[in-house]
């Protein structure tokens, strides 16, 4: 029965998958289930003609802001539609949901973006309804539209249904969304209303359905039954089947009755995942800790190929080079996943020998007394002063020099032979990198260690405050998001290019059509600045391949107002007022420490820089280069059929590719055993230690002062980058708080997003909380946009507090689990001072 003009409200028992355009799609896929006989509640639907003669009436376009959106008055015609629902459905209370035009579409779910209101009563319905539209009308919206090639003219119908008085509530997937395997439903549920699963405020049960087979995988709400957990998945498969795709449903259960209460396609859904193939735990002799501030997920066979033993011959070598009286910082595959040990000098761990032993062993290990010798000269001889000097003077035109005579090049017009020589050259210029990043944090680690030590010393500063002397001066790492600041400028003064930005999205190709001059501008910061890995993780795509991203991100600097100037002269000032505490308080002391000071800031000073800008030249630029390398071998296997696709190449090891190209041979059943082992591995992850940790170190007291500082200094500068034992920290659910290490003074209150790697660099919304495992250098571009930083790994050394510090982001690191526990849009306040992070109810 239609109840007023039939343009502007519905029933859902009058629409289907066809009514979209007027429906939007939830309440559309809704009214085709229910229809169906899906145990769908009633529900009537203010379609988008609702909208759009509201804001029509009122003089207001799609450019309208939220609050204007909220505030609108509705016509008369509305106003009778909405009483329309209401007395339909009864007196409430009433559950009002936003059903867009362009959401739960393959690819843009728009899930947490757009508004719901629960629990309405029939009398509030309108101001309900205007705030399901206003939603559709708020800047990240806007932006999420944009970076989807969505239209600009948001189209929002509303759903209005009766309240479910839920018992138990959740979620399901027709197919497990992490694993991408179609034969297991995952059922989520909480203890009654949904929103409490949606909004993160519980954690929930988790059920995995295969088959007959109904497992629960945790459960501490114990919302149901396994009976009931089967009867949901059933549900799931059922809509699956009838939509025709692996399905994201909410469900509700309200008495014995399992109602539906949404249906829409799971967004990128993993390819189906391969059977997983056992791979054994090999566990080395020693005590080893989990690598997780740089290797946070299992590397490919191709990464570890081009750059497992290159890694570990520079760090023998840079413990040579400086006289460090242990072999190395060894690294270890077992299981598949990364671990670290400090190897002491002979290769076996063994109990820290007595005090008063130290000096007979001294005298009498002839190995212990050659790198003695060696230290000691290191020191005397100020190796580290002089590898930062080189860094300046020759290795950085060096390694840059090579780097662009490789991006020059023109791949696909090369032979194979051609291209397996530019291959060589590209991985020689990876393994040249790594040697001098190496040396370089080994020149790092006692310049910032003499900082520190003096701090501590004279001033009784912790490490953040010695760190404050240094804030402002990593310029490699806030130069691209400068750069781009100077982009985003030129673009305000260009309409044409600001609206593409900011309201249709862009596209190289748009940006070319609509400004020329300005798409040559975007060019060219892209040549300078793109061909980067985004982590150290060959397979992962660089800067280069992902221009959308830069655009997107140029659209947030438009969005915030990002004022490199301003934040520079604020970091200037911090700095100018730390090095004016500390010399206060030295005014009155002994010039020998006066000058310890200042010697220790000067060198610091002159070598922090380093830290990261070295990271752009010595690793991202060619480790970018060899993947475009091996992106194009692996094209050309896949189009001589040797593999399925070309991405396949990163399950092949650097020897087997080129193999592969000089014999013609298949590799595709390599390819499946290899996916087949990184499934198990990824299953399987590796407890936070192996072996028996021998204790701390041998006392030092007895060996000489340089040798006692230098290895002081080498534990210190592992500990502030890594943070082992505080990263391997396992949080509890349910807290109001979640602790770590401060990294960057600040406070900020905004949504969480959690971003796992790079392809999800999407999500994020100019003010939001980045919560993450790690972050690399390259991910600086980010930081303009960001309000805070949280992070499961990683020190006040660590990439991500040295990047959180040059942006001023209030950050907390090394939470252990922050990205287990924090959900997407849970609003938090992050104190990058104390180390907290509280979650608001």
């Amino acid at each position: 029965m239609t109840l007023t003009s039939t343009d502007l409200v519905l029933s859902l028992d009058e629409i289907g998958l066809a009514d979209a355009s007027r429906a939007g799609h939830k309440a559309a896929t809704l009214g085709e289930l229910r229809r169906a006989g899906f145990p769908v509640p009633d529900g009537m639907v203010l379609t988008t003609d609702a909208l759009a003669r509201t804001l029509a009436a009122a003089g207001l376009d799609a450019a309208a802001g939220p609050d204007q959106v909220a505030a609108v008055p509705l016509p008369g015609e509305v106003a009778a539609a909405v009483s329309a629902a209401a007395g339909r459905l009864g007196g409430g209370p009433l559950a009002v949901r936003s059903s867009g035009v362009d959401e739960d579409l393959p690819g843009a779910s728009y899930a947490g973006q757009y508004e719901s209101v629960l629990g309405v009563p029939a009398g509030d319905l309108a101001a309900a309804v205007r705030r399901c539209w206003a939603s559709a009308f708020t800047r990240h919206v806007a932006s999420y539209r944009r970076t989807r090639g969505a239209g600009r003219d948001p189209a929002m119908a509303v759903l209005v249904q009766p309240m479910v008085a839920a018992e138990a509530a959740g979620v399901a997937f027709s197919a497990d969304p992490v694993s991408g395997d179609r034969d297991t439903v995952v059922v989520n549920a909480v203890r009654g209303l949904g929103d409490r699963l949606v909004s993160g405020q519980a954690s929930p049960d988790e059920w995995a359905v295969r088959g007959a087979a109904t497992i629960c995988r945790a459960a501490p709400e114990g919302a149901v039954a396994a009976e009931v957990a089967a009867e949901v998945a059933a549900l799931a498969r059922r809509v699956e089947a009838r939509l025709g795709a692996p399905q994201d449903i909410e469900w509700a259960l309200a008495g014995d009755a399992l109602m539906l209460l949404q249906a829409r396609p799971i967004t990128a859904l993993p390819d189906q995942a391969p059977a997983p193939v056992p791979v054994p735990v090999e566990v080395p002799p020693g005590f080893w800790e989990r690598e997780a501030s740089h290797a946070p997920r299992p590397w490919t066979p191709m990464t570890l190929s081009v750059m497992g033993q290159a890694r570990s011959r520079a760090m023998r070598r840079m413990f040579a080079e400086f006289g460090l009286l242990a072999e190395t910082l060894e690294l270890a595959q077992i299981g598949g996943w990364e671990y670290a040990r400090l190897v002491p000098l002979g290769g076996k761990d063994r109990p820290a020998p007595p005090a008063r032993l130290m000096p007979l062993l001294i005298r009498l290990v002839p190995r212990l007394r050659r790198r003695l010798a060696d230290t000691v000269a290191a020191v005397r001889s100020d190796k580290a002063g002089r590898f930062v000097e080189r860094w300046y003077q020759r290795w950085q035109a060096d390694l840059s020099g090579h780097s662009a005579a490789l991006r020059d090049t023109d791949l696909g017009a090369l032979d194979d032979e051609e291209l397996d020589a530019h291959t060589t050259r590209a991985l020689a210029l990876l393994h040249q990198g790594l040697d001098v990043h190496f040396l370089l944090h080994g020149a790092l680690m006692p310049v910032l260690a003499e900082l520190a030590f003096a701090c501590r010393d004279l001033l009784g500063w912790s490490d953040e405050e010695a760190l404050e002397l240094l804030v402002g001066l990593s310029a490699t790492s806030t130069e691209p998001a400068r750069r781009l600041a100077g982009l985003a400028g030129t673009a305000a003064g260009r309409p044409a290019v600001r609206r593409l930005l900011e309201a249709e999205g862009g596209t190289l190709d748009r940006l070319a059509e609509t400004d020329p001059e300005f798409a040559e501008a975007f060019a060219a910061y892209q040549r300078e600045f793109a061909c980067r890995a985004l982590r150290y993780e060959i397979a992962d795509p660089s800067i280069a391949e992902t221009p959308e991203l830069t655009l997107r991100l140029l659209a947030d600097q438009l969005a915030r107002g990002y004022d490199p100037a301003a934040d520079a002269s604020a970091l200037g000032s911090r700095r100018a007022t730390a090095a004016g505490r500390a010399r206060a308080a030295l005014a009155g002391r002994r010039p020998e420490d006066r000058e310890r000071f200042e010697r220790a800031l000067a060198r610091a000073e002159r070598a922090y820089p380093v830290r990261e800008d070295n990271e752009f030249f010595t690793t991202s630029v060619p480790l970018a280069l060899l993947r475009y390398r091996v992106l194009e071998i692996g094209r050309r296997l896949a189009a001589r059929g040797q593999l399925d696709q070309r991405d396949d190449i990163f399950f092949l090891t650097l020897d087997e590719t080129r193999a592969a190209l000089g014999d013609g041979q298949a590799r595709r059943a390599l390819v499946s055993r290899r996916r087949g082992e990184r499934a198990f591995i990824e299953q399987h992850p590796g407890p936070a230690t192996y072996g028996k940790d021998p204790g701390p170190p041998p006392p030092l007291d007895a060996l000489p002062a340089e040798a006692k500082f230098t290895m002081t200094a080498l534990l210190w500068y592992i500990d502030r980058i890594f943070e082992a034992a505080t990263s391997g920290q396992v949080q509890q659910t349910g807290i109001g708080a979640l602790g770590g290490i401060a990294a960057s003074p600040g406070r900020h209150t905004g949504p969480v997003r959690v971003v796992m790697d790079e392809s999800e660099f999407g999500k994020l919304r100019p003010g939001d909380v980045l919560v993450c495992p790690v972050t690399s250098p390259v991910w600086s571009v980010l930081f303009p946009s960001v309000g805070a930083l949280v992070t499961d790994t990683g020190g006040l050394l660590s990439h991500p507090a040295i990047i959180a510090r040059e942006y001023a982001v209030p950050a907390v690191v090394a939470t252990g689990n922050a990205t287990a526990l924090l959900r997407d849009d849970q609003v938090v306040t992050v104190d990058g001072g104390a180390g907290r992070i509280e979650v608001l109810p």
